[in-house]
C-alpha cells in the first residue's frame, strides 16, 4: 500500500473516530464533564445551603439542552426539592430552589396531585355510572392581583394564591377543594340534550357529595359515545365551562346550563375574532 494511501486511510479513520466520540458526547455527555458537573455542584451547595443538610443526587447529562443536572432534596422537608442545572465547562446555569420552594410550587403540586387523586378514587369507581374518556381534577392557581377582581377573561375569579401556602403543611383538601377546585368531565349519552345534560351534572355532584368530594367550578361536556379514538365530527355535544357548583340545583338548573352554553359559545367567537385580527396585522406586516 502506498504512503499516501495510508495516511488517507489514518486520517479518514481518525475523522470517522471523532465524529462517533463527538456524536456520543452530544448525546450522553462524557465523565471528565461529569466530574467537573459533580464537583462544581457539591461546591455550590455548600456554599448556599450549607446550614440544610441536603441530599445530591449524581449528575446526569440531558441531550437536549447539552447541560448537566443534578436533583437535590431535604431528607426532613417533603416540599423541599429543586435542581440545579450545569453546564459541560463546569458553570452553574439555573437554580430552581427560588422558583420550586420559595415560591411554593412544590407545595403546590403536592396538594394538587393529593386532590385528583381524590377526584379520580371517584370516576374510576366501578359503580361510578357515567363513561368518560376525559376526567380530572385541579387545584386552579391564580395571582392574588387577579383574584381581587370577581371575574376573569373568561368565568369566575377563583384558585389558590401560592403566595400564601405554608411549607410542608398538611391541608384539609376538602377545603381546599371548595374554594379553588375545578373538575373536568366529559360524559358520554346518545341522548344529547341540556334536560339529559343536567341530569348528569345534578347526579355527578351529589356522588361528589356523597363521597364529601369538593369542587368550586366544573368545565363539563355531553358528547355521543366514541367507538374506539374515532370521533365524528358531525356529533352534536354540549359544553359548558367554568359553571360553579353554587349553580349546581335542581330548580331552573336547565336554564342556568343554557345561558352558560351561549356565554361560551360567545366567548369562542370573541376569541377567533381576536385572532383573526392578530393574523391580518401579521400579514400586513409581512407586507
Amino acid at each position: 500500500m502506498k504512503k499516501s494511501v495510508k495516511i488517507l486511510a489514518g486520517l479518514t479513520a481518525f475523522v470517522l473516530i471523532g465524529g462517533i466520540l463527538w456524536f456520543a458526547n452530544g448525546l450522553l455527555g462524557n465523565p471528565i464533564s461529569k466530574a467537573i458537573a459533580n464537583n462544581t455542584a457539591k461546591k455550590y451547595i455548600e456554599e448556599n445551603y450549607y446550614d440544610m443538610n441536603l441530599e445530591v443526587s449524581d449528575a446526569f447529562y440531558s441531550f437536549k439542552s447539552g447541560s448537566y443536572y443534578v436533583d437535590v432534596k431535604s431528607p426532613t422537608s417533603k416540599d423541599t426539592y429543586f435542581s440545579i442545572s450545569i453546564s459541560s465547562l463546569g458553570k452553574i446555569e439555573y437554580d430552581s430552589y427560588e422558583d420550586n420552594v420559595i415560591k411554593k410550587f412544590n407545595t403546590y403540586i403536592r396538594l394538587n396531585e393529593l386532590y385528583d387523586k381524590k377526584i379520580q378514587s371517584v370516576f374510576d369507581n366501578n359503580e361510578f355510572p357515567y363513561k368518560s374518556d376525559i376526567s380530572y381534577g385541579e387545584l386552579r392557581e391564580m395571582p392574588s392581583k387577579d383574584l381581587d377582581s370577581e371575574y376573569t377573561e373568561f368565568g369566575p375569579a377563583y384558585g389558590l394564591n401560592l403566595s400564601e401556602l405554608e411549607l410542608d403543611k398538611d391541608y384539609n383538601i376538602n377545603k381546599i377543594g371548595k374554594k379553588s377546585g375545578h373538575i373536568v368531565f366529559y360524559a358520554q349519552d346518545e341522548d344529547i340534550s341540556i334536560k339529559r345534560a343536567s341530569e348528569i351534572l345534578l347526579d355527578i355532584k351529589n356522588i361528589l357529595d356523597e363521597k364529601n368530594v369538593s369542587f368550586h367550578a366544573i368545565d363539563f361536556t355531553l358528547e355521543k359515545p366514541r367507538e374506539g379514538e374515532q370521533v365524528n365530527p358531525e356529533d352534536k355535544s354540549i359544553s359548558i365551562e367554568q359553571f360553579l357548583y353554587s349553580d349546581i340545583y335542581e330548580n331552573g338548573i336547565e336554564n342556568r346550563m343554557k345561558k352558560a352554553i351561549d356565554n361560551l359559545q360567545k366567548h369562542y367567537e370573541e376569541q377567533d375574532k381576536i385572532k383573526e385580527k392578530e393574523m391580518k396585522s401579521l400579514k400586513e406586516e409581512e407586507k
